[in-house]
């Protein structure tokens, strides 16, 4: 998808330590010299993105306007009001991209109802198949090509699909929206009994951006007292066959830490864990995690 200049914010001195990515996606970021200009969006002292600044943003800028926002964020679990941000960008005229990898399969989507232009995601996120994702166009805009030379994809996207990964996709998603009500609840009933294990069994123990707030239900992040680096816990547990993230699973292994929760704790020095639920968890499993960490904290 080719994206012009014309859609694009302007910022003169963007302060990246106490903002997030959120009006635009990283791609735009990475063309900003000569090609486009990023505006970046204020964090609130919960991890939330300010909604209000956003609104302020736009009403000082009166071009077309691309505005693209993670659904969830995929370190702390914190939720978008992507309804809000539908009706603010609606107001204004801009058009609204939200990235719902995390969100696909474990949230209710009307788009009949939801004023945007753009969701992307991925099938991993519900039980489908690795290497396979899409993206919604809302049929009022239309967008040009990048890749060309054949009809596939209704002449969107030249290449031969991925047949078996389109079919495994379509079905997991089938499966994961039948089971949204049972399963969203046996997720966040599990994700809590962690939460409440943990807060007994290890003092100080602490939990990132607005984990019992606006947040979805398959994230915890925990940051761990006068603990070992995060890359040495996520070590120890791994060899115990623990999966776990510093963090961002994108960033596993690396030693640089999480930019998010510097961003929303800034001047810390927090050891943060990412844990991931699904509905194949057990609680058995959980207290075999905590047990693990109580010998590692």
């Amino acid at each position: 998808m080719q994206i012009h200049r014309k859609y694009f914010l302007r910022v003169e001195e963007p302060k990246a330590a106490m903002q997030l990515y959120v009006l635009l996606c990283r791609t735009a970021y990475y063309q900003e010299k000569g090609e486009a200009t990023v505006h970046l969006l204020n964090i609130l002292p919960n991890g939330h993105v300010d909604l209000d600044h956003l609104d302020k943003l736009l009403a000082e800028h009166g071009e077309k306007t691309l505005v693209s926002l993670m659904h969830v964020n995929n370190e702390t679990g914190n939720l978008l009001d992507i309804h809000r941000v539908a009706e603010i960008c609606k107001s204004y005229g801009a058009i609204f991209h939200s990235d719902t990898v995390q969100t696909l399969g474990h949230f209710a989507f009307d788009l009949k109802k939801l004023h945007i232009h753009f969701i992307t995601g991925a099938a991993h996120k519900f039980h489908g198949p690795k290497g396979v994702g899409f993206l919604y166009i809302n049929e009022l805009l239309k967008v040009k090509p990048s890749i060309h030379g054949g009809a596939q994809e209704r002449n969107m996207r030249a290449g031969t699909e991925n047949v078996y990964g389109i079919v495994g996709f379509a079905k997991a998603l089938e499966l994961a929206s039948v089971r949204l009500e049972e399963e969203s609840k046996y997720i966040n009933d599990l994700r809590k009994y962690m939460a409440d294990t943990l807060i007994k069994e290890i003092p100080g123990v602490e939990f990132n951006g607005d984990a019992f707030g606006q947040s979805l239900y398959t994230i915890l992040s925990v940051s761990f007292p006068k603990s070992e680096k995060a890359e040495m816990l996520l070590f120890n547990l791994d060899i115990n066959h623990i999966c776990a993230s510093g963090g961002s699973a994108c960033t596993s292994g690396a030693q640089q830490g999480s930019h998010v929760i510097r961003a929303i704790y800034p001047g810390s020095d927090r050891s943060t864990v990412r844990f991931s639920f699904c509905r194949l968890n057990t609680r058995k499993e959980v207290e075999e995690v905590v047990s693990k960490l109580k010998t590692l904290v």
